[in-house]
């Protein structure tokens, strides 16, 4: 039997040659909450990535080993962490220092990890955040049982941006293992579901893993697939292998089928195979967008459960080319059912042909069905449990009629439950802990096989045979077992009270011996008992259902819900917590809203499956469910989260504090400080940069504490240094001298600082400006709340400090952009619908409000600083090479052509708009209001894109033809796929919706009387000149950007 060859010997051996043959061609696309696109590690990138944290995580080897003949023994480090790219490079990283990583569900139960950890003799366990609670559990847990495991606290690193890969200057350490000898051992260690009471660790050789990538299509691929899952964990390394770029849903971004679509649109390198489990396809088959996003991929791959007949025959008529995977963790991919679509629509048949056909054997089980064996020599196979080293599957199937080649998945020989969602679920322990530790209990059995969410049937003993004619008093006798049961299983396998059926006392159980049921026959006699146990689960019916009528319970309930679904205390969940952010998952989020259907009184109205992502707050979801349950159905999404806005408003409201009598005024009032003190967030951005500068040039500046995120202060100081040098601009020794740079959290009521440093800030601030904000287009309203508290906490330093410290806070246009009126005043706004439909400009529009009532009613000291489009400065043309407008400009030399516009530039140079703040803040006392609105914007907005700007790029040398937005955009969509040659291709959705309508949208025009009184710069302002867009594509062709 002929065996395959391999590009590469392991893991290790395949990254290091993608980064030497492909260093620049993407590798992975994916999202992290700080920036609005999805982001690209190229390989050679990749590479560095796993080289740097190999650095980090040296320590636990010895590097003498490496050179030791025969080699070290093979050591295994356990990683519990959520899932991201983070979690993949960690894996490659341990497996270049010699060691093999056991992946942990990060659904495990703490026994379960215990187990884990203790059954692969693991000697450390590296843990996330929100794990450290488990990991100090089974930490303890294991040392009752004479075990240690060394705690390490995960190391992510930023990827991208400041103290990103592209920044890391460390060197890199050689692999400690040849690819010869890390061949034959172990790569990684996943395991399975607990399906046997408790996950079973399966090991998988580097050559085990290579020999499972080969086979796969050689196509980009997409995944929404957790990486410690094993068909999602393959599916990344599948697309390495050969070479192309694999796009993963961000973690950060809630799984539904708007959010995955809008992903895959976005995604620079279009994704043509999408690896899934049922589940993630169910999602999308409930819109028609999701479908029509299916439809076209050139292959849909699903692992892990079957998917329902009805939904692949409707999938595959809307034209997806759906391809059922079967193969396992122990043996690879086995059986596919890749076709010609056109013509066999048989899609959930799989092949028995190609290599594997000589490595299987099929045992017969009756019924035309049969066992699947797979044979030795099968080079994926990496494990065995027959004496000829064979491994009996337990997986059965069922042969065609007419093609006797080809098979159909059916079930397990055991009594494994396959859930929807592709996690395995074993009843009998579940069953032996219900029905063994209650005298009220006879019998139990667990069901949910094919189905998303488990349950039980109940048969009562004798002894309750009165208590068990009640259900609610019945099922609050047993739940002290249930729940004893739940804690022993992993999240997947709970069940929930609504899943509990209670048979008649009396009935007729088939059983083969004492306390062993007949699995199949029990199914099958029950069925209709258990249709109708997921249909009362699904619809919400239930006999008695709560009636809420006010807010406070309604939050209450909810808080107390959710904390169930995610077996949490909830302590830190407040009203306002992004669900999501707070850990909940999609399974959870499922689990929330039948929960909420079954016991609460909503007049018959379902809810949608996504409505806990859609109202990811615990406010925002009570705020729905009464507006659902008294009739209004008919409020929209934007009604919702306008009123809370509203109520966003009136909690920061409240927290302000009232302004504390001061030692004096400001410089330029009648008295006080010799001399001006900022506090300035923000300062490692572009405008920061420019900002700080232009506060240390003047001599009544003495002083400007800049904090920012960072590892240390000795960190933030070289992060403030480093982003003055990116922008040019130079300072004087004297003028660093003013500078003092804090690491800091500001979304902490003391900002993370030491309470002597603290005090300083309160001592000496004459002025504070808060012009750090995350610039993501994708969060909720809700996700920003704990950065308008950081808002918030800033003005409380203000209103506390000793000199009464004048606060301005950065907003945008976009706060006002939501309505377009004829002019848009230097004023607060009216309405939360000004603010448009992005969570950004909401949440701006939140701290506005609260400045503008914190003002009235506490007698702060404040004013809003109300930011347009920012470009290259005047001086030395410097713009973010990443941003929209420059890659648009980059199109130039990729495929010759820019769009002809009609829009009006009210562009601001990026200096002028930092000397115009500069300008506000420091004015005299005699111009001092509050509260009151800037607008920095360039008021002159004659310049007009297709004359002006495209004149200027000419006069830069630029060369390229002038074409409609349709044009250029057909251009665009047909040009180089690789974004590392071609970076403009990566935003083609963005272009799309921005100017792909056939009515380019309309202009607003942003007042500037008040603003132009105190701010000569805005004043004086010019309209963008064509000398200044020649000076950006100088700029950019120095540091080839461009080329003229």
């Amino acid at each position: 039997m002929p065996v395959p060859t391999f590009i590469a010997q392991s893991l290790t051996e395949l990254i290091a040659l993608r980064a030497k043959k492909q260093p620049h061609a993407p590798a992975v696309h994916t999202g992290v909450p700080q920036y609005q696109e999805l982001q690209t590690l190229s390989y050679s990138q990749l590479q560095r990535a796993v080289d740097r944290l190999a650095v980090h995580y040296s320590f636990l080897v010895n590097d003498d080993e490496a050179l030791a003949s025969p080699p070290p023994p093979e050591r295994v480090v356990a990683v519990l962490t959520s899932t991201a790219i983070d979690e993949s490079l960690l894996e490659i990283a341990l497996a270049k220092l010699g060691l093999t990583a056991l992946l942990l569900s990060v659904n495990n139960s703490t026994a379960a990890v215990a187990h884990l950890v203790r059954k692969t003799k693991s000697s450390h366990l590296i843990y996330g955040d929100r794990f450290q609670q488990t990991a100090e559990e089974a930490q303890r847990q294991l040392k009752d049982e004479g075990y240690e495991v060394e705690l390490i606290a995960e190391r992510r690193f930023p990827i991208w941006g400041d103290g990103g890969i592209d920044g890391w200057k460390g060197t890199a350490i050689p692999a400690r293992l040849t690819p010869e000898v890390e061949s034959k051992r172990t790569c990684v260690i996943l395991h399975s579901s607990g399906s046997t009471g408790f996950p079973k660790p399966v090991y998988i050789t580097h050559y085990g893993l290579i020999a499972n990538l080969h086979s796969a299509l050689a196509k980009p691929g997409f995944s929404a697939l957790p990486l410690f899952h094993g068909f999602g964990h393959f599916s990344i390394f599948r697309c390495i292998y050969h070479g192309q770029p694999f796009t993963l849903h961000p973690p950060h971004i809630p799984l539904t089928s708007a959010n995955i679509c809008r992903v895959i649109r976005s995604s620079p390198s279009p994704p043509t195979q999408h690896f899934a489990v049922p589940y993630v396809l169910k999602l999308l088959a409930e819109t028609e967008e999701g479908t029509e996003t299916l439809a076209g991929f050139e292959a849909v791959s699903f692992a892990g459960a079957a998917v329902p007949d009805d939904l692949g025959d409707r999938l595959t008529k809307a034209g997806v080319n759906l391809i059922s995977v079967y193969g396992t963790t122990e043996t690879g991919a086995i059986f596919n059912s890749r076709r010609d679509y056109t013509k066999d629509k048989e899609w959930n048949w799989l092949r028995n042909e190609g290599p594997i056909a000589d490595y299987i054997r099929l045992e017969p089980q009756g019924s035309r069905t049969f066992e699947l064996i797979v044979m030795d020599g099968w080079p994926a196979k990496i494990m065995s449990n027959q004496p000829d080293g064979s491994y009996a599957t337990k997986d059965l199937f069922l042969q065609h009629d007419s093609r006797p080649n080809l098979f159909k998945y059916i079930g397990r020989l055991d009594d494994t439950l396959t859930q929807t969602l592709g996690e395995k679920t074993n009843p009998v322990p579940i069953e032996n802990t219900i029905r063994g530790n209650s005298p009220l209990i006879q019998e139990c059995i667990v069901f949910g096989d094919g189905r998303p969410q488990v349950g039980c049937l109940i048969l009562p003993s004798e002894q309750a045979a009165d208590l068990a004619k009640d259900r609610e008093a019945y099922i609050k006798a047993i739940w002290p077992v249930v729940s004893d049961a739940n804690e022993r299983s992993p999240s997947h396998s709970s069940i929930l009270p609504d899943m509990i059926e209670i048979l008649p006392v009396g009935t007729d159980i088939p059983v083969a011996t004492k306390l062993s049921i007949l699995r199949p026959a029990c199914y099958k006699k029950f069925a209709d008992i258990i249709d109708s146990v997921y249909e009362r689960y699904e619809s919400g019916s239930s006999q008695v259902k709560r009636e809420i009528t006010s807010q406070e319970e309604m939050e209450a309930y909810l808080h107390e819900t959710i904390a169930g679904a995610i077996r949490s205390k909830g302590s830190d969940l407040t009203a306002t917590t992004d669900l999501f952010a707070y850990g909940v998952d999609s399974l959870q989020a499922m689990k929330i809203r039948n929960v909420i259907s079954k016991s609460l009184e909503l007049g018959n109205k379902p809810l949608g499956q996504n409505v806990v992502y859609e109202h990811p707050s615990v406010r925002e979801l009570a705020v729905f469910l009464l507006a659902r349950k008294s009739g209004g159905e008919r409020t929209t999404g934007s009604e919702q989260v306008q009123r809370l806005m509203l109520e966003l408003v009136d909690k920061w409201s409240a927290a302000v504090k009232p302004a504390t009598k001061h030692i004096g005024h400001h410089l330029n009032g009648t008295a006080g400080p010799e001399a001006q003190v900022f506090i300035l967030t923000g300062a490692t951005g572009s405008l920061g940069a420019h900002i700080l500068a232009e506060l240390v040039a003047l001599p009544q500046v003495a002083k400007v504490f800049c904090l920012s995120r960072a590892k240390s202060h000795e960190d933030s100081v070289a992060r403030v240094r480093s982003s003055l040098d990116q922008r040019q601009r130079v300072l004087s020794a004297e003028q660093e001298a003013k500078i003092i740079s804090w690491a800091a959290d500001v979304n902490k009521p003391d900002l993370g600082l030491q309470p002597e440093e603290y005090k300083q800030l309160s001592d000496l601030a004459t002025s504070v400006i808060v012009n750090a904000w995350p610039v993501n287009f994708t969060l909720s309203l809700a996700s920003f709340d704990p950065h308008i508290g950081g808002a918030i906490n800033l003005l409380n330093l203000a209103q506390e400090s000793a000199h009464r410290a004048t606060y301005y806070f950065s907003s945008s246009v976009g706060t006002r952009q939501g309505r377009i009126d004829p002019i848009a005043e230097e004023a607060f706004p009216d309405s939360p619908s000004t603010a448009g439909g992005m969570g950004y400009g909401q949440s701006k529009w939140v701290v506005e409000k609260t400045l503008e009532r914190a003002a009235l009613e506490k007698n702060a000291r404040v004013g809003v600083l109300r930011i347009g489009q920012l470009v290259g400065d005047t001086i030395n043309g410097v713009w973010n090479e990443t941003e929209a407008w420059p890659l648009m400009f980059k199109s130039a030399n990729t495929i010759g052509a820019l769009p002809a516009l009609d829009e009006q530039l009210s562009w601001l140079p990026v200096d002028l708009a930092a000397k115009s703040i500069t300008e506000v803040a420091t004015r005299s006392e005699a111009t001092y209001k509050s509260p009151a609105v800037y607008h920095i914007v360039n008021a002159d907005a004659s310049s007009v894109f297709q004359k002006q700007l495209l004149g200027g790029l000419r006069l830069g040398g630029l060369k390229f033809e002038t074409v409609d937005r349709a044009e250029w955009l057909r251009r665009l969509e047909a040009s180089e796929e690789d974004v590392e040659k071609n970076p403009t291709k990566k935003l083609l959705s963005f272009y799309k919706g921005r100017i792909g309508n056939a009515v380019e949208r309309g202009h607003m025009d942003f007042a500037t009387t008040e603003t132009s009184k105190i701010s000569p710069t805005i004043a004086g302002c010019k309209a963008v000149s064509p000398q200044l867009a020649a000076l950006w594509v100088k700029q950019w062709t120095a540091n080839g950007f461009l080329s003229v």
